[in-house]
Order: C-alpha cells, then sequence, then structure tokens
C-alpha cells in the first residue's frame, strides 16, 4: 500500500513538473523588450565629452566598460571603469517593467550615495530615452535646488551606439546638455 502512495505521489509531482515546463515564461514579454538592448551588450571603448561653455561637446576622456546581461536576459548591467574618466564611479542595471510598460535603470554611485531610479521607453525606433522627473530621486544641490536628469541610448548599430545625459533645473520644462558617451565596440582578440 505504501508503494501504491508513494507511485501516485511521484506521478502525480511527474505531471505538475510537466505542466509547468510548458507553461508559458511569465516574463517573456519583459525578456523580449530586454533584446530590444542585445545590441548594447559586450565592451566598449566610451569616448566621454562633457558640453562646453561654447555650446559644443568637448572630449573629457576615454575608458573601456562592460555591459552584460544577467537574471535570465531579465536585465542589462554596466559595470563602471576600473579607472573612470569622471572624478566618481557609477553602475547601472536596466529593466522592463512589464506591468507598467516601460524601462526602469537604478544608477549607484561612490560618491553621493543616491540611488537614482529612471524611467521611459522608446521615443523613436533607435532610441530608448529615460528621465527621473517622477522618482523622487533627483539631486539636491546644497542649496536645496533639484537637478533632474534624462538619459538617451541611441543605438546606431551593433557596434556603434550613443548615450546622451541631459539635465534640467526646471523640473523638465526644458533640458540643457550636460555628458555624452559615444561607445564603439572592442574588437576581440585572436
Amino acid at each position: 500500500m505504501l508503494r501504491v502512495i508513494l507511485l501516485s505521489t511521484c506521478l502525480v509531482g511527474m505531471s505538475g513538473m510537466a505542466s509547468a515546463q510548458e507553461a508559458p515564461f511569465p516574463g517573456q514579454e519583459a525578456q523580449d523588450q530586454m533584446y530590444r538592448l542585445a545590441s548594447l551588450e559586450g565592451d566598449w571603448t566610451a569616448e566621454i565629452s562633457l558640453w562646453g561653455q561654447d555650446g559644443d561637446w568637448q572630449v573629457h576622456g576615454e575608458e573601456t566598460v562592460h555591459i552584460y546581461y544577467m537574471l535570465n536576459h531579465m536585465a542589462l548591467r554596466e559595470d563602471p571603469a576600473e579607472h573612470p574618466v569622471n572624478t566618481f564611479r557609477l553602475e547601472s542595471t536596466i529593466q522592463y517593467d512589464q506591468n507598467r510598460d516601460e524601462y526602469r535603470l537604478v544608477a549607484m554611485d561612490d560618491t553621493w550615495g543616491n540611488m537614482d531610479i529612471y524611467s521611459g521607453d522608446w521615443t523613436s525606433e533607435d532610441t530608448l530615452t529615460l528621465d527621473n522627473l517622477t522618482s523622487g530621486t533627483s539631486y539636491v544641490g546644497p542649496d536645496g535646488s533639484q537637478m533632474h536628469f534624462r538619459l538617451s541610448t541611441q543605438i546606431i548599430d551593433a557596434d556603434h551606439n550613443i548615450f546622451t545625459v541631459e539635465m534640467s533645473g526646471d523640473g523638465g520644462a526644458s533640458w540643457l546638455p550636460f555628458q555624452r558617451i559615444e561607445r564603439r565596440r572592442l574588437e576581440a582578440a585572436d
């Protein structure tokens, strides 16, 4: 009798496993949206430019960055450069929220400790734009002023993309250029 109970318990458990394997992946929509960013994965030479007082981009330096998928291709992460051009180290992770139909990026630094949260979507076929206007994570200056940022990633092709940062001191009514990072894929070593 014990063998019959054990056998039927195993069969019920195995049939449940088969059903689980046949069920669709619950995060399929999110994973599909994250695959739109697949060309960002890899190792890059990043040319960092700052908006100059002359009204144009001024090259500030170059660094190497690594971008990779994690969590079953549900997140894309950029680790900071070992020796960044900026005086602070910044790391970011992006995911797609399929419940709210938006991308979210979290950025963390080693200087201010401000975990900044951005949200947004594709503003054109090749450009993903996110901002921190509604997250409550704007940068607060010593005088209490708030600085918001808008991040745009334009995918030129599989080996070239441009990441642009704009800033706003008036809650997003106007935006000013701040930083531009032009990434070109590093050639694989033979």
